[in-house]
């Protein structure tokens, strides 16, 4: 079974960058991914019509190719929402909206295998690269310890619960939601308002203090490169649909001009 890479780089201390699928699933895509030497692809589930079947695709190619998969799932309520993406290959999952402790902790028994949790077992599939070992005790280990788990804080009771939810055993990552933490804290689309700045200083203060990998989205490189002197441990690049639209717009801009 494959080992996951991201977490590997978390133990070590390096970023982790990556980027997110938004727009295009298909399987030759995980591959360009995969060549440009980026850690981790995330593929979208809450705002985009993905469906699952697609996600699975994405993601057995993905992870043939050596870049790991993470699934942001439509929500976190139902556990199949949670442990499809799992089965289906993803080796991670980026959670929306984790506002406590113990929405994280049923998060976490709903998506690891005993004794840690209670996922419904499956041992071969996807998520097993089709391999069973002989011994399923070493099996379970394996596949909890190499599926990440990382928490959005999206709201100010979040916020307020930081320290707590980064208690919770399984954890493996914060990252903040801009857009739906500025609606929130009552500054809808504004990130970059005082109130949002305070918000990102909390999570970098508390998660370097519980040694917590942190981060969130940046789009541009100089941008990305200020947040890695500060230590983010977690960050997705852009997405395909901005890369798509930037590069396009720029050039027939350019093209265009008379």
């Amino acid at each position: 079974m494959l080992e996951n890479n991201v977490k590997k780089l978390f133990q070590s201390g390096k970023p982790a960058v990556g980027t997110w699928a938004t727009l295009v699933d298909h399987p030759k895509f995980m591959r360009l991914l995969a060549a440009t030497g980026l850690d981790f692809v995330i593929l979208e589930m809450e705002h985009t019509d993905f469906t699952i079947q697609q996600v699975g695709t994405a993601a057995l190619v993905a992870r043939a190719s050596g870049i790991t998969p993470i699934v942001r799932p439509a929500g976190t309520m139902n556990p199949h929402d949670l442990t499809r993406p799992l089965d289906a290959g993803a080796q991670g999952l980026l959670l929306p909206r984790v506002d406590t402790p113990e929405q994280l902790e049923a998060i976490i028994k709903a998506t690891k295998y005993y004794p840690r949790g209670e996922r419904i077992l499956n041992m071969r599939g996807s998520h097993t690269d089709f391999l069973r070992l002989a011994d399923p005790a070493e099996q379970i280990a394996k596949i909890n310890a190499g599926t990440i788990t990382v928490a959005m804080v999206e709201t100010q009771q979040a916020l307020d619960a930081l320290p707590e939810i980064c208690d919770v055993d399984g954890l493996d990552a914060i990252m903040i939601g801009p857009d739906d933490l500025s609606q929130d804290l009552g500054v809808p689309g504004l990130v970059k308002h005082p109130k949002m700045e305070a918000a990102t200083e909390r999570v970098i203060e508390v998660c370097t203090e519980k040694k917590i990998p942190w981060g969130f989205s940046v789009q541009d490189v100089a941008t990305g490169k200020k947040w890695i002197e500060r230590g983010i441990g977690w960050m997705p690049f852009a997405n395909d649909a901005n890369v798509l639209f930037n590069a396009f717009s720029a050039a027939a801009s350019e093209l265009k001009a008379k």
